[in-house]
């Protein structure tokens, strides 16, 4: 298609100068490193992993000591014909505890923390994910708001152009009132209009700053990667299963869920440990000097009956296992409502700009052919006035689907939970380390 100048530099709106500027994966990176609300994620996650060492803890010998010093006194009955003793009491005892078998409560509670942790994690990525798209809609409102006001003060300056044309045709008696009325009205709209789109793009430079914690500068009109938009919505549907990240958290939830559900059935079963004991004992139970005691033993705790409370507790973690599930099919259904609404905006959107790229050409010519009609004297101002207004909003429509179209792509690449990987930001290592359970 053959398009003419004034259509080319519409599209040329959307090239913004280079020098110094930042990328859309610098913004990412800078926002990874210092949003507040990364950085609780990553905390929250790191704090998980200390809790699964917590549970392993259960597995390593305990250590205790035990020392006291006081005041005892001792009053045998009357028919052993002891008096009475006081004496200090000084005792010291160091026990060794080393778990044997706890019917595999200590193993399920380790495999239970970790998974929890691999839901932190991926809880750490969904967020990190929604966050990034974020700065992504933020970085495409600042290009934009600040395009669309330039397209909005070019508009400006054209109806100036024109109501000075009218105004000296007036003043000269060649022109009405009537028009020169008329143009000034359109003439306060756009300058109306440029205040507006001012307005706006102030707005979207405070809404990068508040998620990247930098002024935006010279922002670049970005491209999202195709190699990761999928072919078609069954495809899209793959991927958003196997990768998004939502789904991620919902199934190691599931995991805990289980794990818990057998960690409370571990209560039906004794508890077998080895104990080592050493005492000291000094005018301790009415014998003055020192005594000591040695103890090495297998014990087993066995508990036959405690209220009920264990077989609650199971019945509890059944339920809470079916809410987990129940979950997990909800996370399911998001992920593909999500998907194919992005995927509807994204294939509207393409046949929305093929149509809106035609008709900023269609103007472009029109406003081109009116300015020789007019030169000569087919035409009047305010017939090019009329055609300047429909080459603007079909501009301004153009560059709204443009922007609409691309945060499209990344919404899509959201949906399937492969942003992090388009982008080719890099994340600290910890974030993709799976935790094994």
């Amino acid at each position: 298609m053959k398009l003419s100048n004034i259509s080319i530099a519409c599209f040329g709106l959307l090239i913004p100068l280079v020098s110094s500027a930042q990328t859309l994966e610098q913004a990412i990176a800078t926002t990874f490193a210092t949003n507040p609300d990364i950085k609780s994620a990553f905390n929250e996650y790191m704090s998980s992993r200390y809790i699964i060492d917590k549970s392993r803890g259960a597995y390593k010998p305990s250590l205790d000591i035990d020392a006291g010093i006081g005041y005892e006194s001792i009053h045998p009955s009357d028919s052993t014909g002891k008096s009475d003793t006081e004496m200090t009491r000084k005792d010291m005892a160091i026990t060794l505890t080393q778990l044997i078998w706890d019917g595999s409560k200590t193993l399920y509670d380790i495999d239970r923390t970790s998974a929890d942790a691999e839901s932190v994690r991926y809880q750490l990525l969904a967020d990190a994910q929604n966050v990034a798209l974020e700065v992504i809609k933020a970085y495409l409102d600042v290009i934009k708001t600040q395009k669309l006001t330039a397209l909005s003060t070019s508009n400006l300056n054209t109806h100036k152009r024109i109501y000075t044309d009218i105004k000296k045709r007036t003043e000269s008696g060649i022109g009405s009132v009537a028009d020169l009325n008329q143009v000034k009205a359109r003439l306060a709209k756009a300058q109306s209009n440029v205040l507006a789109a001012q307005n706006n793009h102030k707005d979207a430079q405070t809404a990068f700053f508040r998620l990247v914690g930098e002024a935006p500068t010279n922002l670049i009109f970005p491209h999202a990667d195709q190699n990761f938009i999928p072919n078609s919505l069954d495809e899209a549907h793959s991927q958003a299963f196997d990768n998004h990240p939502v789904i991620k958290i919902a199934l190691a939830d599931v995991d805990s869920a289980r794990f818990q559900y057998k960690q409370a059935d571990a209560n039906y079963f004794p508890v077998i440990s080895f104990e080592a004991k050493q005492s000291w004992n000094d005018d301790v139970g009415g014998v003055n000097g020192l005594n000591s005691e040695t103890q090495a033993m297998l014990r087993v705790r066995y508990n036959l009956y405690n209220g009920g409370r264990d077989s609650a507790n199971s019945d509890s973690m059944a339920y809470q296992l079916n809410k987990a599930k129940d979950l997990r099919e909800r996370a399911y259904r998001s992920v593909e409502q999500e998907l194919r609404l992005s995927w509807s905006a994204l294939e509207l959107t393409k046949q929305q700009k093929s149509f809106l790229i035609q008709h900023v050409d269609s103007m472009s010519n029109t406003v081109i052919a009116y300015q020789k009609q007019y030169r000569i004297g087919k035409r009047t101002l305010l017939d090019l006035l009329n055609t300047e207004n429909e080459l603007f909003e079909s501009r301004k429509n153009y560059l709204e689907t443009q922007f609409a179209q691309q945060y499209a792509q990344y919404r899509t690449l959201t949906s399937t939970g492969q942003l992090l990987d388009a982008l080719r930001v890099d994340i600290p290592e910890a974030w993709t380390q799976s935790v094994e359970y």
